[in-house]
């Protein structure tokens, strides 16, 4: 997968502020024929659907360079209170494992049930280490770091669509 960026009047710095003067373009290779994907001509639920199809591929290949499996990225469906639209949710294993601990301890008696801010607050540390790896990973390989540039930009887009 191969990233290019056409810059039309004006200078591209590195913020993602400047997608409004850009026209970003990801090239990936399916089945041996090049595709290019013109993320300023997607429409939001296209960027929507390209997003949950890299951030996939993202955490894929994350999971499978990344050795420790407590710091792999699982994503699940859910359907949040109150809606009848499913969305998906992904978080580290350490978080999961926390959480669980958390909740089987409140139903013991012996803990207060914690908030996601709570959580993540104690969790910072692990949170810390879960960026330095995937930071060591998108220095160490090529197609990890273009999935990460490619979701941030799909990312920033989207935001930008929808503010």
């Amino acid at each position: 997968m191969k990233i290019q960026q056409m810059v039309f009047g004006g200078l591209l710095g590195r913020s993602l502020t400047a997608l409004a003067l850009t026209a970003l373009i990801a090239t990936q290779t399916v089945n041996g024929a090049e595709e290019q994907i013109v993320i300023e001509d997607l429409t939001v639920p296209q960027l929507r659907a390209e997003i949950e199809k890299i951030q996939t591929e993202f955490y894929r290949v994350f999971n499978t360079l990344n050795e420790d499996d407590e710091f792999d990225i699982e994503c699940q469906k859910f359907t949040p209170t109150g809606s009848n639209i499913p969305e998906t949710g992904c978080e580290p294993n350490f978080v999961s494992e926390r959480r669980g601990e958390n909740a089987n301890a409140y139903r013991s008696g012996t803990d207060e049930l914690m908030s996601s801010d709570a959580l993540i607050k104690e969790l910072q540390p692990e949170f810390e280490q879960l960026t330095a790896k995937i930071n060591e990973l998108s220095a160490e390989n090529q197609y990890f770091q273009e999935l990460g540039q490619i979701l941030n930009m799909l990312r920033g887009r989207l935001t930008e669509l929808t503010q």
